[in-house]
């Protein structure tokens, strides 16, 4: 995603920023969209709000990515999610109202970015003079970013990109449910179906995501517990148990490789701080 803005970007780079960038998110809700930019501007010298422009590009093709397997797991469930989670439609449909919303605004600005800025210049007008003009330049390095969207190339290696990210997060979800007899147990199911109940968990899990918690805490145990006790009818033990070892295990490893990067890279928490806050 950001060959448009700086081609041939190493990989080391991108890794730090991605680990750091996570581990501050387990600790700050939504800061690790923030650092990620600023430590590859920093670090690479490109423009931090066209790294910016890229993360809003990413989020929104998660986000379709995540509308796309919910509606196919609302398919296969339909009965079982609408018995569980009564409001669960009416939240999809606002939220991809929103995001809708949001690509419009990305497709308008790529297009015709000289009138979007009038638009923005026109809400701008009420900022002092000298926050004006950085909020308009800004503003102009995201629409850099989203310049990705005229390379159809890369869009679908993006596509397959997610996809395959996609089958390793839901191979994440599935394996741990041999340490709780989930599904392995006296109800156990092909590999299949499996799958497919790990989907929908993997699907509803993705909701606490939206939630601003740090790492999720609170609203992952609680959407785990309701999906597996609820739609699954599995013991609620069994579905903390779950919970707590899966969310803990990724916090860990989100802290360590970020503790370790931000270590091997020689950063200040006060530059974070300076970004985040």
């Amino acid at each position: 995603m950001l060959n448009p803005v700086k081609p041939g970007l190493p990989f080391k780079s991108l890794m730090s920023a991605t680990a750091i960038g996570y581990m501050v998110n387990n600790l700050i809700p939504r800061s690790g969209e923030v650092v990620r930019p600023y430590l590859l501007g920093k670090n690479e010298n490109i423009s931090k709000a066209a790294a910016f422009g890229t993360i809003i590009i990413e989020r929104i093709i998660d986000t379709l990515t995540f509308l796309f397997m919910f509606v196919i797991a609302l398919i296969y469930f339909k009965n079982r999610i609408s018995a569980a989670i009564p409001d669960i439609d009416t939240a999809v449909i606002i939220l991809a109202g929103l995001v809708f919303v949001l690509l419009i605004w990305v497709v308008f600005t790529m297009f015709k970015t000289e009138q979007s800025l009038k638009i923005v210049q026109f809400f701008t007008k009420i900022l002092p003079v000298k926050y004006r003009g950085k909020v308009d330049g800004i503003f102009n390095s995201l629409a850099e970013g989203f310049h990705i969207l005229r390379k159809p190339d890369l869009l679908v290696k993006i596509g397959l990109y997610s996809a395959l990210l996609w089958i390793v997060y839901l191979i994440s979800t599935y394996i741990p449910f041999y340490a709780f007899d989930i599904f392995t147990g006296s109800e156990v199911i092909s590999l299949k179906e499996g799958l497919w109940n790990a989907n929908l968990l993997l699907v509803l899990v993705n909701v606490s995501m939206f939630i601003p918690a740090p790492a999720a805490t609170g609203p992952y145990h609680y959407i785990v517990k309701l999906t597996l006790v609820s739609i699954f009818a599995i013991s609620e033990t069994k579905a903390l148990g779950y919970a707590t070892s899966t969310h803990l295990a990724n916090f860990i490893i989100y802290l360590v490789m970020g503790l370790y990067y931000f270590a091997a890279s020689h950063y200040k928490i006060s530059e974070l701080k300076e970004e985040t806050i």
